[in-house]
């Protein structure tokens, strides 16, 4: 179980998120959706313990730390002077991976150098190097940002048998991709948090946007 509580988190004196309460009881997708600069990425942040706040972040009554969370940022930093498996190899390591199979999601040349490769290809490479380890908690900042159609199929398939045993957390704008495959939905607006279940989802674009 997951227990999410963020009393405050404040930017000097701007307040960006406040009395945030998210339980997750099982695995499953979540959906994390809000107006740009309504604090999506600054909650991200928080639960992962990378940004300092007032509150605390639990899993299965163990504080959650960045090791044991898939976190896959907006735009991911990633080293343009790697080969790709260089990367993979690289991310292992920072992973502390002694042995592993290594599932390739996308296709992408191994032995070429990342800074060659476009945006959309640079987004491949690190979700592979992300998916190298098996995660109880996977927190995916705008994933499709960058893939094309096919990649964003191959992408959601992945998530879905992740799904099976881990808790996935995904903010996007495509809200189509939410409704259908989130088991809840969880709307940021004026620094707080609401909660929709799939029954409530046609609900969630008046509260967005009202």
């Amino acid at each position: 179980m997951l227990k999410i509580k963020i009393d405050q988190k404040k930017y000097s004196d701007k307040l960006v998120l406040e009395d945030i309460k998210i339980d997750i009881e099982k695995p499953g997708i979540y959906g994390v959706i809000g107006k740009n600069g309504h604090g999506k990425t600054t909650l991200f942040k928080c639960i992962l313990g990378l940004e300092s706040y007032k509150g605390s972040s639990f899993l299965n009554q163990e504080k959650l730390l960045l090791q044991n969370a898939g976190w896959v940022p907006t735009e991911p930093a990633i080293y343009d002077e790697l080969t790709a498996a260089e990367f993979y190899d690289f991310y292992a390591h920072l992973l502390d991976l002694k042995t592993f199979v290594f599932n390739e999601i996308f296709d992408v040349p191994e032995n070429q150098l990342i800074r060659e490769f476009s945006t959309g290809m640079k987004k491949k490479t690190y979700l592979n190097a992300v998916f190298q380890k098996e995660f109880p908690v996977y927190i995916l900042d705008e994933p499709f940002n960058g893939l094309d159609l096919e990649s964003n199929y191959l992408l959601m398939n992945y998530i879905r048998e992740l799904a099976k045993k881990s808790i996935i957390f995904i903010s996007s704008h495509i809200l189509e991709i939410l409704y259908k495959d989130c088991d809840k939905i969880f709307l940021l607006k004026d620094k707080n948090v609401q909660e929709f279940e799939k029954n409530d989802f046609s609900e969630i674009e008046k509260k967005l946007f009202s």
